[in-house]
C-alpha cells in the first residue's frame, strides 16, 4: 500500500494525520481484510463495489462492471498489446540528478511528445528549464503528501507552476516517482475505475481527485499483482472504452489512449465541420472589412511575437468568449483564470500550430477550438441491452466440460457477468418494447413477460436427479401464455442461447398438444394465407425452418403445399441463428433484430393462439389474394422511372432510412414519391402518412406539444393542457408496434419549415436510431424504429424556403429529379394526345419540351428548369397546350427572369411552337444523380 497517498488525500480534512503515515482511522485505512475500503462496500465475492450512500456525488453511471471477470479477460490478451512493448520516456531520479540542461531538455521534450497529442509550448521547456528542475526535485524529493506537491506543480499561482505546462505533461512525469507504484493519471484513467464501482465521488480540488484515483488504483493492483503500472494504466483504458460487455482487443495508440485533450483526428474532424458549415471561400466573402483587418493584425503581430497586441486584436475580432472558454479542451495549459499575458502567449503558440501544421486560417480559429470542445462533450450512449461477449460462449462451452458444482463455485462473478444479467437484460428490453405493447396489449394474448427464472428465463440450475451434471449449458428465454400450465404446454416465442450461438424465433414443442392441434388445423385451412403472410416479410429467405430441439435439421419450404408437409413433425420452430462471432450479439440492435424475427413469424404464433386467425393472417398479407401486388414493374409503369434507377434508391433507403427527392417544379416529385412509399409498403394505406412543411408547421405539431382541451368537470366547462403526440410520435408508435411491416412517411415541400424548430433533438435520432432520446414535454424516451422510412421533397430553388444546413443534410440521402424528356416521351406514347391531332403532335410536344429548357439552361443556367409533368395531360391538343403555357409555365418564367417581362418575348409558345423543329429524334434520358 502506499502511505502517502492517504496522507495527502485527507491530511486537509484529518488533522490527526502524519504527513506521509496515516494513522489509524477506519473510515478512510485500506482494510487488507477485506481487500477495500469498509465504507465503500467492497464486495470480495464479486471483486466490485456496490455504491451506497453518496451515488450523488458519483456521475450517474449506467453499470459497474464487475472487476474479476475483466481481469481473466485482460489477463488473456495482455500479451498481443504493441504499444505496451515500445518503452515510453520516464524521467528516473537518477537522470534528473545528473542530467545535463540540454540532455534534460531533451528528456522532457521526448515526454511532453510522447503525452501530449499536440504539444503546443514545446520551447518554454527549455525557456524555464532551471525553474522546472526545482519543480522536478520538488515533485521527486519533497516531504509533503504527493498529491499536494503534484498540485503545486499544476495549478496556476501554486509556488512550481509554469505557464505552458500543463497536468498532460506532469501526469507523464508522475509514475517516475515512485516506478511501478503510480497510475498513469488521466481522464481514461479516472472513467476506467469509475467504470468498476471503484471511484465513486469526483472530488472537485485536484489534490483530492489525484488521491482518490490512487486509492481505487491500489486495489487493482492487490487484485493483480502480477500486472506492472503500464499493464494496469492499459486495463483501465480498456474497459473506460467498453460500451457493452466486449472487452476491448484492440492495438492502442498510448498517445490517444492517455491524452487530456482532443486528439489529432478529432482536431482534424473538426476542421472539416466547420468548413462544411462555412466554406473558407464563403467566409472570406461575407467576412466584414474590420474583422478582417483585426484578423490580419493578430496574424502579423503572432509571427512577430507581440502576444498581447495579437491576443487583444482577435478578442476585438472575435468578441464572443465562447472559443476561449473552449480553449482548455484542446490546450490543457490554458485557462481563463490565467494572467492575460500568460493567456496571450498560450493562445497564439496554439493558433501557429494551427495554422502552420493544419492550415487553418485566422477566421477559423475561433469554430474550430468551439466544435472541438463540442465535440468532446458529446455523451458515449449505450442501449437498454448491454450485448454479450466473446466469453459468453467461452463460459457455456467450459460449463459443457466442466459441469460440477466445485467449477460453478469459482465462476459465479463470471457467470453473472456473462450470461445471466445480459440474458435478464435482453429479456426486458423484449419484453419492454414489443411483447407487452404489442402482443399483450394489442393482441390480447397475455405472454409472460417477468424475466425471473422459472419464468421466461430458464433456471442454470436443472433437475435430472444426477444424470448429466448440475447445471444447464443451454440457456432461454421463452414468452408463452400465462394461462398454460408451464412453458412447454404452449407455442413461444425464443431466444435460446448455447456454446454454438444463438436462435431466436417461433417454437412449438411436442409437449404443446392443444396448441400444436390448432397450429396444424389452421394450416389445413389457411395455409394459403398463411404462406402469404410468411412472404410479405421476407420469412422464408431470411428465417431457417427446423424440425428438431437442437435446431440442426432443417426443411426448404417455398409454398402452402411445404408448410403442410413441414408440419407433419414433432417440432416445429421458424427463426433466425447467429454464430458466436456475429458482432450483432454484441450490441443492443440484437434487441431490433429478434424484435423483427418475432413479427414476421407472428403470423405461426397466432394460429397456434387464435382459433380463426383469418383477420390477422390478412393484415399481415396487406392485400387481398385477388389483388395483384404492387411490386417494382407496376412502380416502372406508373412512374415511367428504370429499373436501375429503382434499384439504386433502394440502396440509398437501405443505407440511410431518410431520402430526400429534390428537382425544379413539375418534375413529379411528390407522386414518385407516393408510389415509393406504396412499393415499401406493400400498398398498405395504414403504414403510409403524408405531412406538408410550411412556414408555420411547428415542433409541436410534428413531434408533441401541449395542446389546450376543453373538458367538462362537474357539469362545468374547463380547460386543461394535455401532452398530445404530432404526426411523426404517433406514426413512430404505430410502426414500432410492427416491426417487420414498413411504415412511410412523407415530408412535402422539406425546405419550407423552419427545420432545426421542427426536428428538435430527433435530428440526433435520424442518425442513431438505436439510441433514444427523452421528450421535453412528455419527459419520456422516445425512439425512432427502423421500420421508419422517411421521404421527402424540396425544390432548392423556391427563394421563400430555408437552405438546408449541414448537419441536416449529412443525414438524409439526396436524389436530383430532373425535368426529363423521355419521361415525357413514354407517357404520350402510353397516353395518345386528343383526336384530331396528328402523329407528330406528340413529338413535336417533347422538341417544345426539350427546346425550352435547352434555351432557358442556355440564358440562366442547368438550375433553372421547366418540369415535364406540366405536359402530361390526358387528351392534350394545341388549345390545351397554349393555356397551360399561359396559366403555369408563364408564371414560372416570370419568377425565372425576375420578372423583366421584356425578356417573356422570346418565351411565347406561338414562337416556339411554330418555329420549325428539326426531325424528331428519340429522347435521351437525363440519369438522375445524388446531391453531392
Amino acid at each position: 500500500m502506499l502511505p502517502w497517498v492517504l496522507g495527502g488525500a485527507w491530511k486537509a480534512g484529518f488533522p490527526n494525520t502524519v504527513a506521509g503515515t496515516p494513522r489509524q482511522i477506519p473510515e478512510i485505512c485500506y482494510d487488507h481484510s477485506t481487500h477495500g475500503f469498509p465504507e465503500i462496500g467492497y464486495d470480495p465475492g464479486t471483486c466490485g463495489f456496490w455504491r451506497s450512500g453518496m451515488d450523488d456525488l458519483m456521475p450517474p453511471m449506467k453499470r459497474i462492471w464487475p472487476l474479476a471477470p475483466l481481469v481473466s479477460a485482460f489477463d488473456q490478451v495482455r500479451e498481443q498489446t504493441a504499444w505496451r512493448r515500445t518503452s515510453r520516456p520516464v524521467l528516473a531520479l537518477a537522470v534528473l540528478d545528473r542530467a545535463t540542461d540540454d540532455d534534460l531538455a531533451q528528456v522532457l521534450s521526448d515526454i511532453a511528445v510522447e503525452a501530449l497529442p499536440l504539444p503546443w509550448h514545446l520551447p518554454i521547456l527549455r525557456e524555464r528549464l532551471g525553474f522546472l528542475r526545482h519543480a522536478l526535485n520538488h515533485l521527486y524529493r519533497g516531504a509533503d503528501p504527493l498529491p499536494d506537491r503534484l498540485a503545486r506543480c499544476i495549478l496556476p499561482g501554486e509556488a512550481y507552476w509554469v505557464a505552458g505546462v500543463g497536468v498532460g505533461f506532469w501526469s507523464a512525469i508522475v509514475p517516475g516517482v515512485d516506478p511501478g507504484q503510480l497510475p498513469r493519471w488521466c481522464p481514461a484513467v479516472e472513467q476506467g475505475l469509475a467504470r468498476l464501482g471503484l471511484l465513486r465521488e469526483w472530488p472537485t480540488d485536484l489534490r483530492s481527485r489525484f488521491a482518490a484515483v490512487c486509492r481505487a488504483y491500489a486495489v487493482i493492483r492487490e487484485h493483480a499483482p502480477q500486472w506492472t503500472a503500464p499493464e494496469v494504466d492499459e486495463f483501465l483504458v480498456r474497459v473506460a472504452r467498453m460500451v457493452n460487455r466486449q472487452f476491448p482487443t484492440e492495438p492502442l495508440d498510448a498517445t490517444a489512449a492517455f491524452a487530456w485533450t482532443a486528439t489529432v483526428p478529432a482536431l482534424q474532424q473538426a476542421i472539416r465541420e466547420v468548413r462544411l458549415r462555412t466554406p473558407l471561400r464563403q467566409r472570406l466573402r461575407q467576412c466584414p472589412a474590420e474583422q478582417l483587418e483585426l484578423t490580419k493584425q493578430f496574424h502579423h503581430h503572432t509571427q512577430s511575437g507581440h502576444w498581447s497586441a495579437a491576443f487583444a486584436a482577435f478578442r476585438q475580432a472575435f468578441p464572443d468568449v465562447s472559443w476561449e472558454a473552449a480553449l482548455p479542451a484542446l490546450d490543457d495549459a490554458y485557462s481563463t483564470a490565467l494572467p492575460e499575458a500568460d493567456r496571450a502567449r498560450l493562445w497564439c503558440q496554439v493558433a501557429r500550430v494551427l495554422r502552420e501544421r493544419f492550415r487553418v486560417h485566422p477566421l477559423e480559429l475561433a469554430d474550430v477550438v468551439v466544435a472541438v470542445h463540442q465535440a468532446g462533450q458529446m455523451e458515449a450512449r449505450t442501449g437498454e441491452f448491454a450485448g454479450f461477449c466473446t466469453d459468453t460462449f467461452a463460459f457455456l462451452a467450459e460449463l459443457q466440460q466442466q459441469n460440477s458444482k466445485e467449477w460453478m463455485a469459482t465462476q459465479r462473478p463470471r457467470y453473472h457477468f456473462v450470461l445471466r444479467e445480459p440474458l435478464t437484460e435482453l429479456c426486458e428490453a423484449l419484453a419492454e418494447r414489443y411483447i407487452r405493447p404489442v402482443l399483450n396489449r394489442e393482441y390480447g394474448w397475455g405472454l409472460e413477460c417477468d424475466a425471473k427464472s422459472g419464468r421466461t428465463l430458464t433456471r442454470i440450475c436443472k433437475n435430472a436427479f444426477g444424470r448429466g451434471g448440475p447445471y444447464q449449458p443451454v440457456q432461454w428465454i421463452t414468452f408463452y401464455r400465462q394461462a398454460q400450465a408451464h412453458k412447454r404446454a404452449d407455442a413461444q416465442l425464443f431466444v435460446r442461447i448455447a456454446a454454438d450461438g444463438v436462435c431466436y424465433g417461433f417454437h412449438l414443442g411436442p409437449a404443446a398438444r392443444e396448441a400444436g392441434k390448432r397450429f396444424r388445423k389452421n394450416l389445413q385451412q389457411h395455409g394459403e394465407a398463411l404462406f402469404r403472410a410468411l412472404e410479405i416479410g421476407d420469412v422464408f429467405t431470411q428465417c431457417h425452418f427446423w424440425t428438431n430441439d437442437d435446431y440442426t435439421a432443417t426443411v426448404r419450404v417455398s409454398s402452402a403445399a411445404d408448410l403442410r408437409a413441414w408440419a407433419v413433425h414433432k417440432t416445429l420452430a421458424v427463426g433466425k441463428q447467429l454464430p458466436p462471432e456475429a458482432s450483432l450479439l454484441r450490441h443492443d440492435e440484437l434487441v431490433g433484430e429478434i424484435l423483427l424475427t418475432f413479427d414476421r413469424v407472428l403470423p405461426c404464433l397466432a394460429c397456434a393462439i387464435e382459433a380463426d386467425p383469418r383477420a390477422t393472417l390478412a393484415r399481415r398479407a396487406g392485400h387481398h389474394p385477388h389483388e395483384p401486388l404492387y411490386d417494382a414493374a407496376a412502380f416502372r409503369r406508373e412512374t415511367y422511372l428504370s429499373e436501375v434507377w429503382l434499384d439504386r434508391v433502394l440502396g440509398l433507403l437501405r443505407l440511410k432510412k431518410q431520402l430526400v427527392l429534390q428537382g425544379v417544379p413539375g418534375t413529379g416529385k411528390t407522386h414518385v414519391a407516393r408510389c415509393l412509399a406504396r412499393l415499401l409498403t406493400h400498398n398498405r394505406p395504414e403504414c403510409l402518412r403524408l405531412v406538408q412543411f410550411h412556414p408555420a408547421y411547428s415542433y409541436e405539431e410534428f413531434v408533441e406539444g401541449i395542446r389546450a382541451r376543453g373538458v367538462e368537470v362537474d357539469g362545468r366547462r374547463e380547460v386543461s393542457f394535455p401532452v398530445e403526440d404530432g404526426v411523426l410520435c404517433e406514426f413512430a408508435q404505430q410502426a414500432a408496434k410492427r416491426p417487420s411491416e414498413p411504415h412511410v412517411l412523407i415530408i412535402d415541400e422539406l425546405n419550407r419549415g423552419n427545420l432545426p424548430r421542427i426536428f428538435g433533438e430527433l435530428l440526433y435520432l435520424l442518425e442513431y436510431r438505436d439510441h433514444a432520446v427523452t421528450l421535453p414535454y412528455s419527459k419520456r424516451e422516445f425512439r425512432l424504429p427502423d421500420n421508419l422510412f422517411l421521404l421527402a421533397t424540396m425544390n432548392p430553388l423556391d427563394r421563400s424556403a430555408i437552405a438546408l444546413d449541414q448537419a441536416l443534410r449529412r443525414r438524409f440521402s439526396f436524389v436530383e429529379m430532373p425535368a426529363d424528356a423521355a419521361i415525357l416521351a413514354s407517357w404520350l406514347e402510353a397516353h395518345p394526345p386528343a383526336a384530331g391531332t396528328d402523329e407528330t403532335f406528340g413529338p413535336r410536344v417533347v422538341q417544345l419540351f426539350e427546346q425550352l429548357n435547352s434555351r432557358l439552361a442556355q440564358d440562366f443556367g442547368p438550375d433553372k428548369q421547366i418540369g415535364h409533368s406540366f405536359f402530361m395531360i390526358p387528351g392534350l391538343d394545341t388549345e390545351q397546350l397554349a393555356t397551360i403555357w399561359e396559366h403555369h409555365i408563364v408564371p414560372l418564367l416570370r419568377e425565372y427572369l425576375g420578372g423583366r417581362n421584356e425578356r417573356l418575348r422570346e418565351y411565347t409558345f406561338e414562337r416556339l411552337w411554330n418555329r420549325r423543329l428539326a426531325a424528331p429524334r428519340p429522347a435521351k434520358r437525363l440519369a438522375p444523380s445524388d446531391h453531392p
